[in-house]
């Protein structure tokens, strides 16, 4: 009798036990998990706003599309589907409006960057145990959100990448690109990746006019993985801007970041042949540097041209010199890479395209080199790039802002302040009311018919960021675009095999992946 009075007893524990430590925490967490869908689904001040069901009780829904390599595909079919405002978010808004792109992005319109970018910084921030983040002043011009530090920062660099400045480094960018243009002819036709051998230009050239230097990918025929690895880097970016308190807790420990990065599969193991080139870099600027403070005389580039600006202007510190030196190859690669392999991929597939512009060069050129001071001469070649920028720009998810206090209406909303909104470059870029029909055609005659479509299409671009933040480099960006396009244009016919779109992934930096090219001189008359 004493052991049955002894069983249950223990029985009655064990079950206090359960239901204490295990049924009752599961069924409050599941109520509180309802009750927190059922407010963000029907009481939140964003319930009203169409999207789908699963974005608005979490972000979950969002970071695995991102995660995934969806965010091109977003960007057009969200808005198709469900009209000029989605929600993407429990508190995020995308818009493809006029009259939100004015709202959100102008100058002085108070929305600043959101917690996004904490994903995306490159100098740390103090993070405190409150989950505070302080930022450091370290010129870090995507991440930085101290609008008063980065107002300061434009208009000390602002004079060094002026359109008249810029195109003192032509003739460096001219020698890096006919030594490309040289080893194209040697290949002779063979099928290449687009994408490495794009990347390896655009370095090259960035080398040469940043700092009169040639990292070896052009000598060694490789980019040694480097554009691979950082755009898988952009995949965890994204994911970790999504959701910005998993971005804090990276910030301040470091374990939480492995933690995080593997249980959202965002670990990858770099390529077998994989070298950075960073490294190199920042030996070249300390370097530089160094001989700068030894009283040598540097070269003529923009390196010389930023220690200058050092100095002539204090408040341009060290640090700022070279953070500032390294980020044109930081910013650029990447973005350049973009832009230029969506062009070639364009003309490519585009041969009615192609032999247009081929006649404009060379009747304005011959068989001379392109210059730069032609540019506004060739209306053509700069709806050309135009176009492609419009149709696949670098940036391919919204670039997100806080709303300010006291918030606004917009587009028949009430938006509270602390909500994040933005546009998405791809919808916002195919709205026809932008763009006029036939949004998804490549067709560049639409920035050459109508004046005044184009200065919309002009007005409501994100290739270049938006408002008071847009690139600080644009300039030297597209000089260095527009030559090396036009220098493969005039020498060679372009064939392109362009893989599904469901295999070239997109995060918030995107890039056309896999596509594979094949450049034949014009005498070896591949298409003639």
């Amino acid at each position: 009798m004493e052991e049955i009075v002894l069983v249950r007893n223990l029985l009655s524990w064990v079950w206090f036990f359960v239901k204490s430590f295990f049924i009752y925490p599961l069924v409050s967490t599941l109520i509180l998990i309802l009750t927190i869908a059922a407010y963000r689904l029907f009481f939140n001040p964003f319930s009203s706003v169409p999207g789908p069901r699963l974005a608005a009780i979490s972000s979950v829904w969002y970071a695995v599309q991102i995660r995934n390599g969806q965010a091109v595909s977003l960007g057009r079919s969200l808005h198709r589907k469900y009209g000029p405002v989605v929600r993407v978010g429990p508190n995020e808004l995308w818009f493809n409006t006029k009259t939100a792109f004015k709202a959100i992005y102008s100058n002085g319109s108070g929305f600043e960057k959101s917690d996004f970018y904490l994903g995306t910084t490159l100098s740390k921030p103090v993070v405190d145990w409150k989950l505070q983040v302080h930022s450091v002043d370290s010129l870090d011009l995507l991440s930085e959100r101290d609008m008063k530090r980065y107002r300061m920062q434009r208009r000390l660099i602002g004079p060094v990448y002026r359109p008249a400045n810029v195109a003192r480094h032509e003739a460096s960018i001219d020698r890096a690109l006919g030594q490309v243009l040289s080893r194209f002819r040697e290949m002779n036709g063979r099928e290449f990746d687009l994408k490495e051998w794009v990347h390896i230009t655009v370095v090259e050239c960035l080398g040469a006019s940043v700092l009169s230097w040639s990292p070896g990918m052009l000598k060694k025929n490789t980019d040694w993985a480097t554009s691979t690895h950082s755009y898988q880097g952009w995949r965890r970016k994204a994911v970790f801007g999504i959701f910005p308190l998993a971005a804090k807790l990276q910030l301040r420990y470091r374990s939480f970041g492995r933690i995080f990065g593997n249980a959202w599969n965002l670990t990858f193991q770099p390529p077998p042949n994989f070298r950075a080139f960073f490294p190199d870099v920042n030996k070249r600027v300390s370097k530089r540097i160094k001989a700068f403070h030894r009283g040598e005389k540097g070269c003529q580039d923009l390196a010389e041209d930023l220690i200058q600006l050092h100095r002539d202007k204090p408040e341009f510190s060290d640090s700022y010199l070279r953070k500032m030196i390294i980020t044109n190859f930081g910013a650029g690669h990447e973005t350049m890479a973009s832009t230029v392999i969506s062009l070639i991929t364009m003309l490519g597939l585009y041969p009615n395209v192609y032999a247009r512009l081929v006649i404009e060069l060379r009747q304005h050129f011959g068989d001379g080199t392109a210059s730069w001071a032609s540019a506004s001469s060739l209306p053509y070649l700069q709806a050309v790039i135009k176009e492609s920028q419009r149709l696949n720009p670098v940036v391919s998810m919204s670039p997100p802002r806080k709303v300010p206090s006291p918030g606004l209406c917009l587009d028949g909303y009430h938006i509270p302040a602390g909500a994040t909104l933005g546009c998405n470059p791809i919808a916002l870029h195919r709205n026809e009311d932008i763009c006029g029909p036939n949004p998804d055609l490549f067709d560049p005659e639409r920035w050459l018919k109508d004046d005044g479509r184009a200065k919309e299409m002009e007005m409501h671009s994100l290739s270049w960021g938006g408002g008071a933040r847009t690139c600080p480099g644009r300039h030297l960006a597209e000089m260095m675009v527009w030559k090396i396009v036009a220098g493969i244009v005039m020498a060679f016919e372009i064939e392109v095999i362009v893989p599904p779109e469901r295999e070239m992934p997109s995060y918030f930096l995107s890039m056309m992946t896999g596509v594979k090219a094949r450049l034949y001189t014009i005498d070896q008359g591949k298409f003639n």
